[in-house]
């Protein structure tokens, strides 16, 4: 035969798990916008103010490249020296197109998540 107190403490281990689960998601979504759509953000910003669209896809003055094209996943982005409009556009359609969806993706992800929770503290 089951207790109240031990149905009670059940019910506030489901609520303490579905909190930890909750903050560990936030944290993951909230890296996942720290790392990918808060350098485009940046990176158009300073290139817009710099006057040269190209700046975030172009090596720096040590031969490195900034966060938009810094690593082997993402060398397709790499500029040796200026080019064509269409292939800055592709450049940042690309990166535009992937911060939105990554936006579009957490946003629901954090409603769902929210849902979620609303649902299992009943």
């Amino acid at each position: 035969m089951i207790r109240e107190t031990d149905l009670t403490g059940l019910v506030w281990g489901a609520r303490l798990f579905l909190v930890i689960v909750s903050l560990l998601l936030l944290a993951m979504f909230f890296f996942v916008l720290w790392l990918l759509v808060w350098p485009v953000i940046t990176e158009f910003f300073r290139a817009r103010s710099a006057g040269d669209m190209w700046l975030p896809f172009l090596p720096r003055e040590d031969g490195s490249y900034g966060p938009l094209a810094s690593n082997r996943w993402w060398a397709l982005f790499r500029a040796p020296s200026r080019g064509s409009a269409g292939d800055l556009a592709w450049r940042w359609t690309a990166w535009v197109l992937t911060s939105i969806g990554l936006v579009v993706g957490i946003s629901s992800g954090v409603w769902n998540l929210g849902r979620l929770l609303v649902r299992g503290w009943v």
